[in-house]
């Protein structure tokens, strides 16, 4: 059975300590702990002689009832609350409330507020509430709200003290006489105010002690006699504070103290904290005005806050907006975090920021040598499971930061791939600030028989925070995770455009390859074919000379070898021409002068022209093509010598070879006044392989097929004009480079000199 009486209360186990069973009130008033149903007294404190005309042997085991009457004891016990009761004809303030199966009853002497004193409490909050609403800054508010509680509650000193996330506390207003010691800017350790009193403090939101000298006064029997138990009086009104906290007070030259919970969103936030030099008893009406002062000061930095926090959450939400625009305007992830201002800094306050993508590592601001940050980043890959990871001590998470505390000591990583260690960091340094602690939070001082003792002594410590950085926000934290979901979301997008790249690309070459497979089994039908009747020719002479081995047929069957062989020479030239067109990335593209390659052309066909009178007539606009010159003399070959080889016999031919340009096309053209052609009949053929339409002595029909698989590898095209006995003209098309199949600068490129 737990008993407050047998424990032992130090300065290490006080987190620990049972202060609800202390089983002690303060003197300003009594207690009574009642059965519900028939509020017969189980428990009471000692002192009941004193406010009552009754020993405590008269008042336990008797019924409210019975001791003063229907009329003295009006409260329902049902409904826990304030009550005013008249007991023995003495005016009392009694505080109802349920503790466990039982009820606890506390009076204190009813002291009544005078009408002046009304008007004078009313004045001081409305001017109060006047002051708020002309105030900004949270430092500014809580100073206003000190400076009144002060004049309501007559006290020496009101502190208003904030909380960490560690629960050491800061005073960041203050208002106190003269003579008193200030505490303003003060740093408190988190032990001062351990997690039980804490944890009373957001439970019960107004707690006093007029005088720490005061006798403490027992509760009798200590055990509850109905329960067996000691009775959980936590949230008594008159409850005695531990005797480590009276003694942390009398340390402090403090008598009398009364403190106002201050809670933003139903979380503690902070303390106000009174007081005297002497004792001093609050009475009711005035500590329920304190709490609803500390209640608007709750509301009021639950706005202030909200509203910092709405700011500065937009500010960030608009540098992540303009990062992520940025990385939609095509630069790579990298790039558009830091590559320009604002930078990925700057949707934190960190110092320092890294990103790990793809293998390659970019920093911005103060951050660890590269080397730190992979072992890092190997380190929360391994043993980190959370995907967003924060902390503002990495050295005690991860030893190896102890020498990086000078740029990150705070860190916040988040996740974009634990297998691939692929992470975004930021990174804040190690706070530089001297904080002002009231005592060394880590040396209590040793009293007598070694017990451990609070701090005896209220003089500055200055202790310098090591190895820790500002506290991330949840702010910070909210924005990067949303800028990490759009990274991954754009991340995702890209990949998913270069896989649909890739995959067309595939496609691509698995048509090229269909075509290639196909032309194959054309050149292995062509070889076939014009291999076989020549070695079939070969296979006949050599029967022919068998037949009759004579001088005569040996001259003629070698002679007719001879031939044979010649056309297979001709017809596998042919194919390795067919074969080197689909090798056109390996060609050499440059500038090519086209009256040149004319020149040259005519100079190849000159019996021809000569024997035939014709002419060749240039009408140049662009001058200086950049391409294969083979494929362009190829082209002016094919086209010039058709227009001499399919000539009219009816007069002499005229060769135009024309070159311009219509915007970003360039066109070639080559025409003639020879024979023409039906382009109804031979439309669909006029570029396939063996395609002869006008017999004469050199017709093979590999010319026009040869031009056009030349003008497609280029991205051209070629259109045709022709009509029968007036003549034919062949326009070569090539578009925008964008348009090539070649990579590099596969089309036709107008030279500098030439542009308007």
């Amino acid at each position: 059975m737990q008993n407050y009486h047998n424990y032992h209360v130090d300065l290490s186990n006080c987190d620990s300590e049972p202060i609800h069973l202390i089983g002690r009130i303060q003197p300003h008033g009594f207690l009574l702990v009642l059965d519900p149903i028939s509020l017969q007294v189980e428990q009471a404190s000692k002192n009941v002689g004193d406010y009552l005309p009754l020993a405590l042997e008269q008042v336990l085991g008797k019924p409210l009832r019975n001791l003063f009457g229907p009329a003295d004891t009006s409260f329902d016990p049902q409904v826990p609350g304030t009550y005013f009761l008249s007991l023995s004809g003495t005016p009392f303030v009694a505080f109802l409330q349920k503790t466990g199966s039982k009820l606890l009853l506390e009076c204190e002497p009813a002291a009544p507020c005078p009408d002046a004193e009304k008007m004078h409490q009313n004045t001081l909050l409305s001017q109060l509430h006047n002051r708020l609403n002309a105030l900004f800054t949270l430092e500014e508010v809580a100073e206003a709200v000190a400076h009144t509680l002060r004049e309501i509650l007559q006290y020496d000193r009101v502190d208003i003290t904030r909380f960490d996330q560690e629960w050491n506390s800061d005073v960041i207003a203050e208002s106190c006489a003269p003579d008193v010691p200030s505490f303003v800017g003060h740093h408190f350790p988190a032990t001062d105010i351990p997690a039980p009193a804490r944890e009373l403090l957001r439970q019960k939101h107004v707690r006093q002690i007029p005088d720490v000298n005061a006798q403490a006064v027992e509760i009798f029997p200590y055990y509850n006699p109905g329960t067996g138990e000691p009775t959980n009086i936590l949230r008594s009104e008159l409850r005695n504070p531990s005797e480590i906290h009276l003694e942390y007070l009398r340390n402090a030259g403090v008598a009398a103290t009364i403190s106002f919970s201050i809670l933003v969103k139903n979380q503690l936030w902070g303390v106000v904290a009174c007081h005297n030099i002497k004792p001093a008893y609050i009475e009711v009406w005035r500590r329920q005005l304190g709490d609803l002062v500390a209640k608007t000061l709750g509301t009021v930095i639950a706005s202030i806050m909200e509203k910092r926090d709405h700011e500065q959450f937009n500010q960030y939400r608009q540098v992540k907006r303009t990062l992520v625009k940025r990385l939609g305007s095509g630069l790579s992830i990298p790039q558009g975090l830091f590559g320009q201002t604002p930078t990925l800094l700057e949707i934190t306050e960190s110092h320092g920021a890294a990103l790990l993508l793809d293998g390659a590592l970019t920093t911005v601001g103060h951050t660890p040598p590269q080397e730190e940050i992979r072992g890092l980043v190997k380190w929360l890959s391994e043993q980190v499971s959370e995907g967003v990871f924060f902390t503002r001590q990495l050295s005690v998470e991860w030893p190896a930061a102890a020498a990086l505390k000078e740029v990150a000591s705070g860190l916040l990583a988040l996740e974009i791939s634990r297998y691939n260690q692929e992470y975004l960091l930021f990174f804040k340094p190690e706070i530089k600030e001297i904080k002002a602690w009231a005592g060394n939070p880590q040396k209590p001082q040793v009293g007598e028989g070694l017990r451990l003792h609070p701090r005896k002594s209220f003089e500055k410590w200055e202790e310098v925070i090591k190895g820790k950085s500002l506290p991330w926000t949840q702010n910070e934290v909210e924005v990067a995770q949303m800028l990490l979901k759009d990274l991954i979301a754009i991340r995702l997008r890209n990949q998913a455009a270069e896989l649909h790249s890739l995959n067309q690309e595939l496609q691509l070459n698995a048509d090229q390859l269909r075509t290639r497979n196909a032309q194959l089994k054309d050149f292995a039908y062509i070889i076939a074919h014009n291999l076989r009747a020549p070695l079939a020719n070969i296979k006949a002479l050599h029967q022919y000379y068998t037949d009759e081995p004579v001088q005569e047929r040996a001259v003629y069957a070698m002679e007719s070898v001879k031939r044979i062989s010649d056309n297979i020479g001709e017809t596998i030239e042919d194919v390795n021409v067919i074969l080197k067109t689909h090798l056109v990335q390996q060609l050499l593209h440059e500038e090519v002068s086209l009256a040149e390659l004319i020149e040259k052309e005519t100079q190849n066909l000159a019996a021809t022209i000569e024997q035939t009178g014709a002419q060749v007539v240039t009408e140049l606009e662009v001058l200086t093509l950049f391409m294969p010159r083979l494929y362009v003399e190829s082209i002016l070959h094919n086209f010039i010598s058709n227009a001499l080889k399919y000539r009219s016999p009816d007069r002499p031919p005229v060769v135009r070879v024309k070159s311009w340009r219509t915007g970003n096309t360039l066109h070639l053209a080559v025409s003639d006044n020879g024979l023409g052609m039906d382009l109804n009949k031979v439309g669909d053929k006029l570029f396939g392989l063996y395609k002869v339409f006008h017999r004469t002595e050199h017709s093979k029909g590999l010319g026009l097929y040869l031009t056009n698989m030349q003008v497609k590898a280029l991205g051209g095209s070629i259109t045709v004009d022709s009509q029968v006995g007036k003549g034919t003209t062949f326009t070569v098309h090539f578009g925008q480079m964008g348009h090539s199949q070649i990579p590099g600068r596969a089309t036709l490129t107008l030279l500098p000199s030439e542009q308007a």
